[in-house]
């Protein structure tokens, strides 16, 4: 029997999420203007959605009968959770969907810097043939640091057994999750011991910048960085300082602080030209959680956790 709910959903999602829901009242609406959201959201009890929209205080109050926000991927940073909860509106994510891919490309990106493979590769495009200068350096004999040891940093280090490396993590807010294979440490430690750092952080007061100049004089070594979370993590400029002094030995960025490339200031466009360049740093355009696996089970798990909390 169909719930009293109205499900409206507002970016595109794979079917199956469709084939949860297809009891419920669900109205699809994937390519909805802002001029036709608000009137949309007169009715609806339920909100899914990915990155369209930022859900400010402003839509939220056009939603007089909203109860549910789901968010069709792991962070949150783009809805106001604190104004929502204040409304005593539910609001869930689904970081079990895309955990995997997200690691998976960390990998991907951490091995091809180790190799020099964008260096090598950008090179032989134009004629040098340098395997001397190409030398790379092997994981196993590694220190990883991961900051952040929520569902992607966590599968991040099982990823990474395999490969015989040593790895660190830290998280502020969690505790008691160190193993035989996972050491639980201060951030002073993974400082003083990382060779390489991988971000995996929700963005909030904590997080925003922390890669910033101050952090980078922390570190007692030279080491690899990966961003795999959000952009505005990692202060750009003071990135792009540690790579001219060899601080940053090379990086792997998902996620930049603006990535509306049509919509740069002159210094990001800067900074973006400058990045583009460097044969140390990959670029790819926020597709760490977007596979076709994890398109799919995000829309999985979102849709039995609507469902659960419908049924309550």
């Amino acid at each position: 029997m169909p719930s009293q709910h109205e499900i409206l959903i507002i970016d595109h999602v794979h079917p199956m999420l469709l084939d949860l829901l297809q009891n419920e009242a669900v109205n699809y609406r994937p390519d909805i203007t802002n001029t036709q959201l608000g009137l949309a959201l007169k009715n609806a009890t339920v909100l899914i959605l990915r990155s369209k929209l930022r859900l400010s205080k402003e839509w939220i109050d056009q939603a007089p009968k909203l109860q549910y926000i789901g968010r069709l991927g792991s962070g949150m940073d783009n809805i106001d959770i604190a104004y929502a909860n204040s409304k005593g509106i539910v609001c869930e994510n689904a970081p079990e969907g895309n955990r995997n891919a997200v690691a998976e490309q960390t990998v991907g990106m951490l091995l091809s810097l180790l190799s020099n493979v964008p260096k090598a590769s950008a090179e032989v495009s134009t004629g040098i043939w340098d395997r001397q200068g190409n030398q790379g350096v092997e994981l196993q004999n590694l220190t990883v640091g991961i900051i952040g040891y929520g569902h992607v940093g966590s599968r991040l280090a099982e990823v990474l057994v395999p490969f015989g490396c040593r790895i660190v993590a830290y998280d502020k807010f969690v505790s008691g999750y160190g193993s035989d294979s996972v050491q639980e440490v201060t951030l002073e430690v993974l400082q003083s011991e990382a060779d390489i750092v991988s971000l995996h952080v929700p963005l909030n007061e904590y997080s925003r910048e922390m890669i910033n100049t101050p952090f980078l004089e922390q570190m007692k070594k030279p080491f690899y960085l990966l961003n795999l979370s959000r952009g505005e993590v990692v202060n750009i400029s003071n990135l792009i300082r540690g790579l001219e002094t060899k601080k940053i030995v090379g990086a792997g960025l998902d996620v930049l602080p603006n990535e509306k490339l049509d919509n740069l200031t002159a210094k990001q466009q800067k900074e973006i030209n400058y990045l583009s360049d460097n044969k140390h740093v990959i670029l790819t355009p926020h597709i760490g959680g977007l596979t076709k696996d994890s398109y799919r089970k995000l829309a999985e798990v979102l849709g039995k956790k609507v469902l659960e909390w419908m049924n309550i």
